[in-house]
């Protein structure tokens, strides 16, 4: 479109041959320019892309662009909730990732099943026919606990005999005597020499109950101390997203999430982990390279027993409530910059009032101007 075009005047046709200074001007006809800003219109809106973006009108109303017949195509002014989301694929899985070593030298006697899940107290392994027991806490077992040590191995340890049942002494970072008596109950429950000492290797510290990923060492097979034996995870429900660099800002922790199982159902999610370190990975077939960020989403309860399966998630950038919003093909594009929208009034003739431009969602676009209200009907483009 030439420039005289956009300012609403069309150069004389070379074919006519007049260039008298009497000639009449020839102009478009109204409707066909109104369209012609419409196109120029969305033409914009559509090279801004899909996210949020904030734009102003310019000062003053428009002219009016009364028209003589009715418009044909209309659509009304709504008053709704915008949100701005993008459908990514995800992995469902389980939250946080243990890998257990053997701390003791022996056969491995004894595995829990896979998908299974040990909790505390519970024999996580066996080597040599004993069980080597799961118990509760942040930090590792890394030596043997007896009377007179003192550290946060001990607490953790005093911790767990308590909540198993075993009393007679009060939990602190101190191993004394008192506890030594409940250990030795606990060993003759499991079936262990009643030493009152608890060996290194004898229990194994976790942030909460194991569910069974793999098995790295079959019964039968040999461990060594630093060997691996099995791999665990968390039993809550997650979701990992390979997500685009481009599409960082759709996500935040703490926020939440859409997610579509394979069976159709849909469950909500809360972004627990956004990655700071870029992965790259190489483009085939002449594309570019793909970075990318790890983020992670934890799922609510009542899914389903999958191990993995690929699932769709929904992330949601932005959200505006109780706003006006028309159609983005409702935008027209002003002379004087900025935008408008056409209302039509009851006898079917259209103003043009410029309108400040807010969120964009789902094909609609949040306005604000003079005159504007829910149920005002706007034209817009073919």
């Amino acid at each position: 479109m030439t420039a005289a075009t956009e300012s609403g005047t069309v150069p004389q046709s070379e074919e006519s041959g007049d260039d008298s200074p009497d000639a009449a001007p020839r102009h478009r006809p109204r409707g066909r320019r109104r369209r012609g800003h419409w196109i120029i219109a969305a033409v914009l809106v559509a090279a801004v892309g899909g996210g949020v973006y904030y734009a102003t009108a310019g000062t003053g109303t428009a002219p009016a662009a009364g028209s003589d017949k009715p418009t044909q195509h209309t659509d009304k002014v709504t008053r709704q909730t915008l949100i701005n989301s993008k459908q990514v694929d995800g992995t469902l899985g389980f939250k946080g990732s243990t890998s257990v070593m053997g701390r003791l030298p022996g056969t491995v006697t004894g595995l829990p099943g896979v998908g299974s899940t040990v909790s505390r107290g519970e024999p996580l392994y066996g080597v040599d026919g004993k069980p080597v027991v799961l118990l509760y806490g942040k930090s590792p077992a890394y030596r043997d606990m007896k009377s007179g040590d003192k550290g946060e191995d001990v607490r953790q340890l005093e911790e767990n005999l308590q909540a198993l049942g075993y009393s007679g002494f009060t939990p602190d970072s101190e191993f004394t005597d008192l506890t030594a008596q409940a250990v030795e109950r606990w060993q003759k429950t499991l079936g262990l020499s009643q030493t009152g000492k608890v060996t290194d290797g004898r229990v194994v510290f976790a942030s909460g109950a194991l569910r069974i990923a793999t098995h790295k060492a079959p019964v039968g097979s040999k461990v060594q101390p630093g060997g691996p034996v099995l791999t665990g995870t968390s039993s809550k429900r997650q979701v990992h997203v390979d997500l685009d660099i481009g599409d960082r800002s759709l996500v935040k922790k703490d926020g939440t999430a859409t997610v579509t199982l394979p069976d159709g159902k849909t469950v909500k999610g809360t972004i627990t982990s956004v990655g700071t370190t870029v992965k790259k990975t190489p483009g085939t077939d002449g594309a570019a390279d793909k970075s990318t960020i790890g983020v992670d989403i934890e799922l609510a309860d009542g899914v389903a027993d999958i191990t993995e399966a690929p699932v769709t998630v929904g992330l949601q950038s932005a959200k505006k409530e109780n706003v006006l919003t028309v159609p983005i093909t409702a935008l027209l594009a002003l002379r004087e910059g900025g935008y408008g929208v056409e209302v039509i009034g009851a006898d079917g003739k259209g103003t043009v009032s410029a309108v400040k431009l807010g969120m964009f969602a789902n094909g609609r676009v949040e306005v604000g101007g003079s005159g504007l209200t829910a149920g005002t009907t706007v034209g817009v483009a073919a």
